[in-house]
């Protein structure tokens, strides 16, 4: 097999997805018992069976044995005259009916000479009348074929009191287990054929580019009412005593290799973007940014996902008239006011907005982005831009061109990999600066309630409405020549020296 076909059975993401569509389970259950309902209210004919047990001797001075033996014999051939139609024209004319209404069975009970007779119809009176109606009449067609032979009512007929051909509760439970098993069935095939990355092997096969490094799963709700609240929040590393080793070292791996990137090609300015939303791309370039102030580095981390800024959140910043980086851009504050946002007096600076702006792509066309990159990257060793996702925001790419490198988040088992291997081949059409990929919320092991990894809100263009802009390609405006003006304030310049 293909091993880009190959179908990756990632236990985590099985459970994962047979919990969120558990409601198709429900569904299939209820359909379950709905269609037995139907069938035995709608589609389901109630018949009636009434019965007699009738008992054969034969008359004679033969031995007991012998009259057994005989008796039995005859026993089964009255079987057969009992459901003759002639039988049943004399039972209904015996009770004053125009026909029989019922059908007729009779069979000898194993070993013995006597004859379970029965009489089914569509009501229990009528069964039992049709059923007294050949217990009359048998004894006059019996003696006529058989002179030696006498036939007993052993057990009278009753009226039935309930339906012969009910479906038993038994069938009725095994049909809604179908269902369920159907439809789990169902989730499973989906799931296990759903092309998209599951795991690091599954990455490795499929997708057309370098693994830079795998974010492992970590649990952003550590209380009880975190989990019930279920909050979306970023998850920065070193600011919570609950978060592991492992998740702080896959984010020190990852800088350890931007670094080798700058001590070799003079790396500088990365792009930290992904395909689509709800991957995991703000926490990662947070995390990337602290790691490499961690190590000693002069780093600048820019929102630059103008219509729906995210880093903020992550490092609980609160609007700053002269810190807005919209504000900046939009002219509604000078030059000079405009301050970088220090995080815990380390080496990290903030370039954020709180508020969204509509008219980012003016940012790049404009040239004031490309401006205020080319004299930051004078003053730090690395500047980490956040980008919007490149499936809803077109002037992405313009961003991206910007950069020395780009790095894409791909969140496990959440985006195609067709669209993956595509994006891929865009930046490296538009820029060929692409690093590689960052493999989001991998999970080492099976935990079927800790599905979180990530830091942007779903709907990420119902409300901001990326999908209708088009494509900002093309030329750059005029540099203004005094812009530096803007980034270079006493307060800022002194912060980054």
């Amino acid at each position: 097999m293909n091993e880009k076909n190959k179908i990756t059975i990632e236990w985590h993401s099985l459970i994962k997805d047979i919990i969120r569509n558990i409601w198709a389970v429900i569904l299939a259950m209820l359909i379950g018992y709905m269609g037995v309902y139907i069938a035995a209210h709608k589609v389901y004919e109630p018949q009636y069976t009434s019965s007699a047990t009738l008992v054969v001797s034969i008359s004679g001075n033969n031995t007991t044995f012998s009259q057994f033996s005989t008796s039995s014999d005859l026993a089964n051939v009255l079987t057969n005259i009992f459901t003759q139609p002639v039988m049943k024209e004399k039972a209904a004319a015996y009770i004053g009916e125009s026909s029989f209404k019922g059908t007729v069975s009779a069979s000898v009970l194993p070993n013995t000479n006597f004859i379970d007779l029965r009489v089914t119809a569509d009501s229990p009176e009528t069964a039992y009348k049709m059923l007294t109606g050949i217990i009359g009449v048998y004894p006059d067609i019996a003696d006529k074929i058989f002179d030696n032979a006498n036939v007993r009512v052993l057990k009278n007929p009753s009226i039935p009191s309930a339906p012969s051909n009910s479906v038993p509760d038994q069938n009725k439970n095994l049909i809604v287990t179908a269902c369920i098993v159907l439809s789990l069935f169902a989730i499973v095939v989906i799931s296990l054929t759903r092309d998209t990355v599951k795991d690091e092997d599954a990455f490795k096969s499929k997708i057309d580019a370098k693994l830079v490094g795998s974010i492992l799963h970590e649990n952003k709700n550590f209380t009880l009412q975190e989990i019930i609240n279920k909050k979306k929040k970023g998850l920065l590393i070193h600011s919570n005593a609950f978060i592991s080793l492992r998740f702080v070292e896959s984010f020190h791996k990852i800088a350890a290799k931007l670094e080798y990137m700058k001590n070799k090609n003079g790396n500088k300015v990365f792009a930290i973007t992904s395909i689509a939303e709800n991957e995991g791309k703000s926490t990662c370039a947070a995390n990337i940014a602290v790691s490499l102030a961690d190590r000693g580095n002069r780093v600048i981390l820019f929102d630059l996902d103008g219509k729906k800024p995210a880093l903020y959140k992550i490092f609980n910043e609160e609007y700053e008239e002269n810190s807005e980086l919209s504000n900046l851009f939009e002219k509604k504050i000078s030059n000079g006011s405009f301050r970088l946002r220090r995080y815990k007096k380390t080496s990290l600076y903030l370039a954020i907005s709180t508020k969204p702006c509509t008219d980012n792509h003016k940012w790049i066309e404009n040239g004031d982005i490309e401006k205020l990159l080319n004299i930051f990257k004078e003053k730090t060793d690395y500047i980490i831009i956040d980008t919007a996702p490149l499936s809803v925001d077109s002037s992405v790419t313009n961003i991206i061109k910007l950069a020395d490198k780009t790095l894409m988040v791909v969140r496990t088992d959440t985006v195609k990999v067709a669209a993956i291997n595509d994006a891929i081949s865009t930046v490296n059409k538009i820029s060929d600066n692409l690093a590689g990929c960052i493999l989001n919320d991998v999970h080492p092991q099976i935990a079927p309630f800790l599905f979180s990894g990530n830091d942007e809100s779903r709907h990420y263009g119902r409300k901001y409405g990326y999908g209708k802009y088009g494509n900002y390609y093309g030329r750059y405006g005029h540099y203004d020549k005094n812009y530096h003006e803007a980034t270079s304030s006493d307060e800022a310049e002194a912060d980054i020296q």
